[in-house]
């Protein structure tokens, strides 16, 4: 599916397109290291096929931004302990294309398919330092202490 934000365009991904998520989502690493829960080193390693499973459904929704290239992406997973609890990881905007809206159609596209799948809440982790990242999640209605914010979507 694709939706136009001016001219941005945001785009969920399928197995079809693992060399866009790959490609972004390496550069989200190297540009941004501790933003992340995972390492460059550790996802370089992965072949095709591991690439392919997770943008598979039943792992979620995996969004990109593009402008035309891919400027941004987002993830949103089952969680691990909570049935009805999506969770919303990998946010992540070329530092060129930040502060113009990305993030946030990003993260409103992850809510969308949310609450077209059903799920109850959406949930995610933000390290306490990143205070521009925590306003982002405050103006869209994530509330939460500590490092964990959820917004409820049903």
């Amino acid at each position: 599916m694709v939706r136009n934000t001016a001219v941005m365009k945001l785009r969920r991904l399928s197995p079809g397109d693992w060399v866009t998520w790959r490609d972004l989502r390496l550069t989200a690493l190297a540009s941004d290291p501790q933003a992340f829960g995972s390492a460059l080193s550790r996802e370089q390693g992965y072949d095709e096929a591991r690439w392919r499973e997770l943008l598979h459904p039943r792992w979620g929704v995996k969004v990109v931004a593009e402008a035309p290239d891919p400027v941004g992406l987002v993830a949103g997973v089952p969680h691990e302990d909570h049935d009805d609890v999506l969770y919303l990881y990998s946010m992540w905007v070329k530092p060129s294309f930040r502060k113009r809206g990305v993030g946030e159609a990003l993260v409103r596209d992850v809510v969308a398919w949310a609450r077209e799948h059903g799920w109850r809440r959406v949930q995610l982790r933000v390290f306490r330092g990143n205070l521009t990242a925590r306003r982002l999640y405050e103006r869209l209605g994530f509330s939460g202490e500590d490092e964990v914010m959820q917004l409820p979507v049903s």
